[in-house]
């Protein structure tokens, strides 16, 4: 199928693209080049531009929301930008997708939605309750996807992810231009980074379940110690095989 992968030059997007390109034809929404030779078919542009996101919806079949907005917070420019790239680009590009008449989306989310996650024995049947920034942008994110569903009779897969990493740092998480970094939770329980190879398999399991609209935990921590990993088991037939 052609997927088109908002935020295709991002980190995150970086870590699936190769993956996804050697089963699907890639198409890729952003404002930068791509690094790489794995998605040629690239729009440059952004998703809150009506003009852009209809070019980058002609002919496809899926796609895949990566683009990621600020972490922090550090004044009302990066709340404002939070709010742009997290909630109204997500907006935005279920619009595009319903008026081009595409109807499956992958979301990818962040168990930040939750509050201190580290410290918690988490499910999906846990209502998010994140109130920073970054998690409460992502918390409405996800509901602008259950809306979309719900309005328009599309599919929308959410996966929640945690500290995606390259393999090759696995388990500790390498940002780029970062130390990488071991997370623990505060009894000293280490938690795995979520490596690039289990979060592409991921992301190719939600491309093809449309199901309305569905959350998924995809996290490193395959032995369950902090998050349920059942869901997405029994969901897409995944699970971590890095552990």
């Amino acid at each position: 199928m052609r997927v088109l992968v908002i935020g295709g030059s991002g980190y995150v997007a970086g870590l699936v693209r190769p993956v996804l390109a050697a089963q699907h034809d890639v198409r890729v929404l952003d404002p930068r080049p791509s690094a790489g030779d794995h998605d040629r078919d690239h729009v440059l542009g952004t998703a809150t531009d009506p003009v852009a996101l209809a070019r980058a919806m002609r002919g496809v079949d899926a796609v895949v929301h990566a683009a990621l907005g600020a972490v922090d917070e550090d004044g009302f420019a990066r709340a404002a930008q939070a709010f742009e790239v997290n909630v109204t680009s997500v907006h935005l590009t279920l619009l595009a997708a319903h008026q081009a008449g595409v109807r499956h989306v992958v979301h990818l989310s962040s168990l930040s939605v939750y509050q201190d996650c580290a410290e918690r024995r988490l499910d999906e049947s846990v209502p998010p309750d994140a109130t920073d920034l970054y998690g409460l942008t992502k918390r409405l994110a996800e509901q602008v996807c259950e809306a979309a569903v719900a309005q328009w009779g599309m599919s929308v897969t959410v996966l929640r992810l945690a500290w995606p990493t390259t393999d090759e740092a696995w388990p500790a998480w390498a940002l780029p231009g970062a130390e990488p970094v071991l997370n623990r939770a505060a009894d000293g329980t280490l938690l795995p980074a979520l490596a690039a190879g289990d979060l592409s398999r991921a992301v190719l399991a939600a491309l093809e379940h449309r199901e309305g609209f569905a959350v998924f935990h995809v996290t490193g921590d395959g032995s369950g110690r902090r998050w349920n990993p059942a869901k997405a088991g029994n969901g897409l037939g995944w699970r971590a095989l890095r552990r």
